[in-house]
């Protein structure tokens, strides 16, 4: 089935896929976001006009798997207390979740799909602040994302795409090793092509695209988003124990680990429910 490529892995032309457009109203926040001469409270009444968004993020900084130290009341305190970094990453979030395909792709379970990233989000920000405490919130969203193109994929490239997710889901290697056998890409590098198509920060970029360390160096990795890449959609548990021996090389120790999945696991349900699943 796996046709086996020699040379380099090259990215898929993204002119070739189909890719969804974010909502005028985040891409002005996004904008505003990162313009130091607009003020917090502006980009705060912005966001306040969208109901839905205002309330997406609020729910998501409340909840246990970011693990924010205080409550947030309101759109306008979340953007204070976060700044615009944060509440840049939040948008990108949730605008992500927004626009990938959730009904009719043969291959993808969306409920499966989103508790996965929620998982592997948590369970990145705690490993985080063991590896880098500066990188933990940049760790939650570049985990929560490094899969976004895998439902972009399954729809997109139909039959082909999907076996291979199959096989993976199977047990058979890695996704990405899958990939490569089959195509000239895998879904970290697509990742990394279309968060610079919408203009992620660059180190979100970066993370996604070397969560699998398949990139050739292209990319600069978030040592815990490369960590939870071992987490699986199926099969739970053997992703549990590569987790445990991959942060085992990286000095953090096996009970730390399991103490970490669990507390991780745990709160990601809250995250899961928030996304509707």
């Amino acid at each position: 089935m796996f046709v086996n490529q020699t040379g380099p892995a090259d990215p898929v032309d993204l002119e070739d896929l189909e890719l969804p457009t974010f909502p005028q109203i985040t891409m002005s926040a996004l904008e505003m976001a990162r313009d130091d001469d607009s003020s917090l409270a502006s980009l705060a009444d912005v966001l306040a006009t969208d109901p839905g968004l205002s309330v997406t993020i609020m729910k998501t900084v409340n909840s246990a798997a970011y693990g924010c130290r205080q409550q947030v009341r309101n759109i306008h305190h979340a953007v204070s207390l976060l700044g615009r970094n944060e509440i840049e990453a939040m948008l990108i979030a949730a605008a992500v979740k927004g626009a990938l395909p959730t009904t009719g792709v043969a291959g993808l379970d969306p409920a499966r799909f989103w508790a996965t990233a929620a998982k592997r989000a948590a369970t990145a920000k705690l490993l985080a602040q063991e590896l880098d405490p500066s990188a933990a919130s940049e760790s939650f969203t570049a985990a929560l994302l490094q899969d976004m193109a895998i439902p972009v994929l399954l729809k997109q490239r139909g039959g082909s795409y999907a076996d291979v997710v199959s096989a993976w889901h199977q047990g058979q290697m890695d996704l990405a090793q899958l990939e490569r056998l089959s195509f000239e890409w895998d879904h970290a590098l697509v990742g990394a092509q279309m968060g610079e198509h919408w203009q992620f920060p660059e180190a979100l970029v970066h993370a996604i695209g070397s969560h699998h360390s398949t990139d050739g160096g292209m990319y600069r990795p978030l040592p815990a988003v490369a960590l939870v890449s071992c987490l699986r959609e199926v099969d739970e548990e053997l992703g549990r124990e590569r987790l445990v021996a991959a942060a085992e090389g990286r000095g953090i120790s096996p009970d730390t680990t399991v103490a970490i999945l669990d507390k991780a696991f745990d709160s990601a349900g809250e995250m899961t429910r928030l996304f509707g699943y």
